[in-house]
C-alpha cells in the first residue's frame, strides 16, 4: 500500500480502480505586456507515462487516499523532467501566444505526483449481445474505448490477461 494524492471524485460502484500518474506543478509567472508588468499563477499537469504538459485552468479538489502500488501505472519520466518539461511549455506559452514583450520570469511554487483514478467497465454492445470493455473517468464521467488508450491497455492486459 502507498498513500497517494488522486483527484476527489465519485466513482462507480463495484468496480476496481487503478491510477495514472500526472505531475501537478504550480507556477509564479511574471511577464510583460504593452500595459505593463503582469503576476500569474499558473497550474500545470504533466503526462508523466507519455509526455506533455498542459496549463490546466481549474483541477478538482485533491485528498490522500491508500492505494495498492500494483494498482497504479509506473510513471516513465522522472521528477526533473516533469518540471523541465512543464517549465519549457509556460515558456513558449509566454513567448508565443500571449506574447510577452520580455522573457517571462517563472518560478516553481510547488509540485507533487497526483494520481487520476480510472475504471474498467463492461457494457453490452449496442447491435449484439457481446460485452465491451470501456474505460471510465470519474472525473470527467467519460466512458470510452480502452482501445484507444495503448499505454492503459498494456497496463491492464498485464495485469489481468487479454481484455
Amino acid at each position: 500500500m502507498m498513500e497517494a494524492t488522486v483527484f476527489d471524485c465519485k466513482k462507480q460502484e463495484g468496480y476496481s480502480s487503478f491510477y495514472y500518474p500526472h505531475y501537478y506543478t504550480e507556477w509564479m509567472v511574471t511577464y510583460r505586456l504593452i500595459y505593463g508588468h503582469r503576476k500569474e499563477k499558473v497550474t500545470t499537469m504533466t503526462d508523466s507515462v507519455r509526455g506533455g504538459t498542459s496549463i490546466a485552468n481549474q483541477l478538482p479538489d485533491l485528498r490522500k487516499e491508500e492505494v495498492i502500488e500494483s494498482d497504479a501505472i509506473k510513471e516513465i519520466m522522472t521528477e526533473h523532467a516533469c518540471i523541465e518539461e512543464a517549465f519549457e511549455t509556460l515558456r513558449r506559452h509566454y513567448l508565443y501566444r500571449v506574447r510577452s514583450w520580455s522573457v517571462p520570469t517563472i518560478e516553481l511554487l510547488a509540485s507533487q505526483w497526483v494520481y487520476i483514478p480510472y475504471q474498467l467497465i463492461e457494457k453490452p454492445g449496442r447491435f449484439s449481445k457481446k460485452t465491451k470493455t470501456y474505460l471510465f473517468e470519474p472525473m470527467s464521467n467519460s466512458l470510452d474505448k480502452i482501445d484507444k488508450f495503448p499505454e492503459i491497455y498494456q497496463f491492464i492486459e498485464r495485469k489481468v490477461g487479454k481484455i
